[in-house]
């Protein structure tokens, strides 16, 4: 839904202290509802000729760059109107879909991809202002929009110099740099040290100290060193200390965030955004209830029905739908819906128990950051040998059989994994994703049960008395007391879709399943059992132990390394130890045709038995060495030593030379025997890395 931004869900003005605001309205354009209570006027309105809607508003002077500034990371100004006597501006914006970043940190603290998405997001938009010669002057949590897809963009750059000082409140003074607390002009360095303000806000939860000492100092003590250098110098005392312009600073911030993250944390970052934004649109809907579309995105009805001439209002955001049944107005059961839905999205996780026609059955649990651990197999209680474990840690899958000792482990498995991923997998998202999903369904003419329904009453979920809707996603089952909370989906289906088109066959006119209407794309789920998982500490305690025995994964099939020598040729002992070389190549699979997903991989050689002049000297590992992946192949050498070969190729050296010496010639052998290659997704530093996150995960959810 359209989301515009500022003190409690409003607009920032950009008037003078005592200004009035002009009482005239954009011609063509019908008001909704007024966003805001600051000194200008700020309005949502939908356009008269297309029914699109914007924000609107009503200011002294317009704003520096107009509709000029033109840039995806800054929200979109369509026109600059002049009031007719000439004394005052309307400034028409584009309406963003989503929540602001101040509606995101009321409820959390973000991940650290999340915090470092935003910061980015920031410096793009300012970067394409700067580069037009505008500056923003008073950069805030208020001043940045997030979409339902993750992407930011700021708000109010180029507003009038006096409205970016006029009456600022002590919360919106702290994002202001020290020189501009002394009165003077605002610059791009200033602009930066407002942006990293917001990033610390976004890692902590609250404002940091900005009084005294420079913010950086007081970044979060897991903050990593790399990005604590930037934070650091974004937000030096002196303006010449810090970055020049947006575009240095996030030159650097993206060198360090890929250094600590790794080239992906972009993509991670927009997702966890998108789940945050879709939560709290949700919660925090910016149609109010005297506007039309009033309630929660999810709620809004197509139209009002109109009985006896009366229009009948919602109660409670309950729209009533009056049916005629010997007079009497029934009334939709939507309420215990939306509130099941709405608690589903500020869950820490969901748990996913479905049964696919083809495939066999998956208990899979999603965290809020899109963690995933869980069981797949033939079997329901995950019994059978070739049943497996799934967990999928920063957008990687990783398999394990759970019950066959030889192939037990923890495999990287490319071919679900997040740019590849199975279409089923696909379908256990995050709570807020699941939430917003079907919500969205529940804004499609859905078919809900009625009061006073003795067949809808009677239904069940597991012997729990349950509500059914019937919606385009399918069927959605919630607990008929409070609070109400989700019990089980059913999605789209070749079962459902038959089972429509066999009652048709007999009565024409008898009642499809929406999704079969809306031509939903079919599923092989024959129903997934959801759970809500509230106990943060427990859900979080099992991700972690997952996380930590990825340190022994493999990449399985995805990496086949092939001996370029072996046997004796590879194996050179002397007094001081056996020294084992191999040399290696081999091609890197892909499941399909998307590019592979992993850009390092850690091979490790292992040698299990080197003998010298045939006395057996043990064996040896290289230990773990990084190898980027670029293409399609990767070659390379390893060497691994043993010291303890020393001694023992002393003495038979010296046997050696005795017999020479007794019969005029001898020779002896050293020989490696059960080379392996093992190649690794993770090192230890990484999975220690993806620790860290998951407890800072944690520590977010307060």
């Amino acid at each position: 839904m359209p989301e515009a931004s500022g003190q409690d869900r409003t607009l920032p003005g950009q008037s003078v202290p005592g200004q009035q605001m002009p009482g005239w309205r954009v011609p063509g354009t019908t008001e909704i509802r007024p966003l805001g209570t600051g000194p200008c006027r700020v309005v949502l309105v939908r356009s008269d000729a297309t029914g699109a809607l914007a924000v609107v508003k009503y200011l002294l002077a317009a704003p520096a760059g107009g509709t000029a500034l033109r840039h995806p990371n800054l929200v979109r100004i369509d026109q600059v109107l002049p009031s007719p006597d000439g004394e005052g501006v309307a400034v028409v914006m584009a309406a963003v879909e989503g929540a602001s970043l101040q509606a995101l940190l009321a409820v959390r603290r973000l991940p650290p991809e999340a915090g470092l998405a935003v910061l980015r997001d920031s410096l793009l938009g300012l970067a394409a202002a700067h580069e037009q010669g505008v500056v923003h002057g008073s950069y805030r949590p208020s001043d940045v929009l997030v979409d339902l897809t993750g992407h930011c963009q700021v708000l109010n750059t180029g507003r009038p110099a006096a409205a970016a000082t006029a009456d600022l409140s002590e919360t919106d003074a702290a994002y202001r740099a020290p020189e501009l607390r002394r009165g003077e002009p605002a610059s791009p360095a200033s602009d930066g040290y407002a942006a990293a303000l917001v990033f610390l806000e976004c890692l902590t939860g609250g404002q940091p100290a900005t009084v005294g000492h420079s913010p950086g100092a007081a970044a979060p003590d897991d903050l990593p060193e790399p990005l604590r250098r930037v934070v650091v110098r974004a937000t030096a005392e002196a303006p010449e200390a810090r970055y020049p312009d947006a575009r240095s600073f996030l030159a650097e911030l993206e060198a360090a965030a890929a250094e600590v993250h790794g080239p992906q944390w972009p993509e991670r970052g927009e997702r966890l955004l998108a789940d945050a934004a879709a939560a709290t649109a949700s919660a925090q809907p910016l149609l109010g209830p005297d506007g039309p579309g009033a309630g929660p995105w999810w709620r809004r009805r197509r139209s009002r029905l109109a009985v006896a001439g009366a229009v009948v209002m919602a109660v409670l955001a309950v729209v009533l739908v009056l049916l005629l049944d010997g007079g009497s107005p029934k009334q939709e059961v939507r309420e215990p819906f939306t509130q099941a839905l709405a608690a589903l999205a500020r869950t820490p996780g969901v748990r996913y128990q479905d049964h696919d026609q083809y495939t066999g059955y998956y208990d899979v649990t999603v965290t809020a950051a899109a963690e995933r651990f869980g069981s797949v197999g033939e079997a329901a209680d995950f019994s059978d040998k070739v049943d497996e474990d799934l967990v999928t840690v920063a957008g990687h899958d990783y398999l394990s059989y759970r019950n066959d000792t030889a192939l037990k482990g923890w495999t990287y498995d490319p071919g679900n994994d997040e740019k590849n991923m199975a279409s089923l997998l696909k379908t256990y998202v995050t709570p807020a994703q699941l939430a917003a999903t079907l919500s969205s369904a529940l804004d499609q003419q859905p078919r809900l049960p009625v009061v006073g329904d003795k067949a809808a009453a009677a239904v069940t979920v597991d012997g729990q008395p349950a509500w059914r809707a019937d919606t385009v996603q399918g069927y959605l089952y919630v607990t008929q007391k409070a609070p109400y909370r989700v019990l089980r989906w059913e999605p789209a289906n070749l079962i459902t879709a038959l089972a429509g088109l066999k009652a048709m066959a007999k009565n024409p006119s008898s009642q499809q399943p929406r999704s079969l209407e809306a031509h939903t794309p079919l599923t092989n789920s024959l129903g997934i059992t959801l759970t809500p998982v509230t106990d943060a500490a427990g859900l979080y305690g099992k991700v972690v132990q997952y996380t930590k025995e990825l340190t022994t994964a493999t990449t399985g099939a995805s990496v086949q390394i092939l001996q370029q020598n072996d046997g004796a040729s590879n194996v050179a002992c002397s007094h001081t130890g056996c020294l084992v070389n191999v040399a290696f190549s081999g091609p890197v699979y892909n499941a399909s045709s998307a590019a592979y997903v992993l850009d390092k991989v850690y091979i490790e050689l292992k040698v299990g038995s080197i003998t010298t002049g045939g006395r057996e000297v043990g064996g040896c590992t290289s230990g773990l060495q990084p190898y980027q992946l670029t293409g399609t192949s990767l070659s390379g050498k390893l060497t691994c030593n043993n010291p303890a070969g020393g001694p023992l190729f002393d003495q038979a050296a010296a046997e050696n030379q005795a017999r020479a010496n007794a019969s005029g010639s001898s020779q002896f052998w050293d020989y490696a025997d059960r080379l392996d290659l093992v190649v690794h997704p993770l090192s230890p530093t990484d999975v220690d890395q993806l620790v860290a996150k998951e407890q800072h995960e944690l520590q977010s959810l307060g």
